[in-house]
């Protein structure tokens, strides 16, 4: 069960002058920008609690401050993306890259490349569960959001400018030679569908996805090797062209299966309207009150860092991938998540969790006991499908001791079978 819990006397030595009622919700102290510069490795980008899409602009690749795909300090956007990690000393992902431009491509779409694009700090807002740039220069305002498993874009582009978007299927936060396999192609008059498969910091990593436009394609182009799609929308009269974009580890049928019942039409707002009461909700679990807006900011910042990650991979009908690549279903019993720096988050994350959300803590420790079952090993640090082993320890131990300690660990859960022989 989630909890709601007010931290009283030990706030009242870690917070000075705590009086009153907080007058606005905790997520307006939430400023995703904080650990985005030095080495924080954060991004700003939209996602929801624990969602399996982080929707978020990349600034960089391949050097280790763009372990996040984003780093403050740089002043041109590649592009928008939809896996990113969070916090992490590794590089990974930076799937599916939508780059928007309004050049004209006079000599062919095939012909076009595309180029960083210049901004400005002052043009970016951020907020859970929504992000935008204003790409003056270009005349395109950019907006972001997410629902847990669907990426959602709003493109402004400035009246009379040409509207096209490029899907960089070659993309990655790391290297080109880490992509195994990848393919994309036009499946509706304004729907593109695709799938890659990388091998990077974890091996044989898979993720589809299909992307549906509020616009129909004037000219969509797909080179032989599949490494891009170029969306061509025609002169802009000044509507806004959205574009809803589902995954799944899983199978291109489940990232369609995911996107329909997450997303209806193609209503923006709406869809960032939930994703931001939902992370109010989440937020609201811990209610601390001061007159020091500095330190709510950075309290409210952390628990939402908190809730980031890890990430649920189950779809939204209950089947996932294995360890051993093959797949399986939760039959909804229960959320299959990934994303697990337990080296990390044994110490103090998992602790709170089991303080203020036991059902996740169970579907954790059930996900922990499926990757068990799939390699004989419980998990040291998973990602995606698969185990990457980084670090020493195995603390995942620790995560199901403390659970069973406390008594709240599910009766059903039989970790029997982990002692013995």
């Amino acid at each position: 069960m989630m909890k709601k819990i007010a931290l009283g006397w030990l706030l009242l030595l870690l917070l000075p002058g705590c009086i009153g009622n907080m007058a606005v919700d905790p997520i307006d102290y939430v400023d995703p920008f904080i650990g985005t510069g030095g080495h924080g490795h954060t991004y700003p980008g939209a996602t929801s609690p624990y969602g399996a899409v982080q929707l978020s602009p990349d600034t960089r690749r391949d050097n280790w401050d763009a372990c996040a795909g984003y780093h403050y300090s740089d002043s041109t956007i590649i592009g928008f993306s939809h896996t990113h990690l969070s916090g992490t000393g590794a590089i990974d992902l930076g799937d599916i890259l939508f780059h928007p431009t309004s050049r004209a491509m006079d000599n062919g779409a095939e012909h076009y490349t595309p180029e960083p694009i210049g901004f400005s700090h002052k043009d970016e807002k951020a907020t859970p569960g929504y992000y935008s740039v204003n790409f003056r220069k270009e005349g395109i305002l950019a907006e972001m959001t997410a629902s847990t498993y669907a990426g959602v874009h709003r493109y402004t582009f400035r009246k009379g400018l040409p509207a096209s978007l490029v899907i960089d299927m070659k993309h990655l936060l790391t290297r080109d030679e880490l992509i195994d396999t990848l393919s994309i192609r036009g499946s509706g008059p304004n729907e593109i569908a695709g799938m890659r498969i990388t091998s990077g910091w974890v091996q044989d990593q898979p993720v589809y996805f299909v992307a549906q436009f509020s616009q129909p394609f004037k000219n969509l182009y797909i080179p032989e090797d599949h490494s891009r799609a170029v969306a061509q929308f025609g002169q802009s009269d000044g509507t806004p062209l959205v574009v809803k974009v589902g995954l799944s580890i899983v199978s291109e049928e489940n990232a369609r299966r995911n996107l329909e019942d997450d997303i209806d039409g193609y209503d923006f707002d709406a869809v960032y309207r939930e994703t931001r009461n939902r992370w109010n909700e989440e937020l609201k679990q811990i209610v601390v009150e001061s007159k020091n807006r500095d330190q709510l900011k950075n309290f409210y910042t952390a628990i939402y860092r908190a809730k980031v990650v890890p990430n649920i991979m189950s779809d939204v009908n209950g089947q996932y991938r294995r360890h051993d690549k093959q797949i399986a279903s939760t039959d909804k019993s229960f959320r299959y998540f990934s994303t697990l720096s337990l080296w990390d988050t044994f110490r103090a994350w998992h602790p709170l969790m089991t303080l203020i959300d036991t059902v996740l803590v169970n579907d954790i420790i059930r996900s922990m006991l499926v990757m068990y079952d799939a390699t004989g090993e419980l998990p040291i640090w998973p990602l995606s499908s698969g185990e990457t082993g980084t670090m020493i320890g195995y603390h995942s131990v620790s995560v199901i001791a403390d659970a069973f300690n406390k008594g709240i660990l599910d009766p059903d859960i039989n970790i029997r079978e982990l002692f013995e022989p």
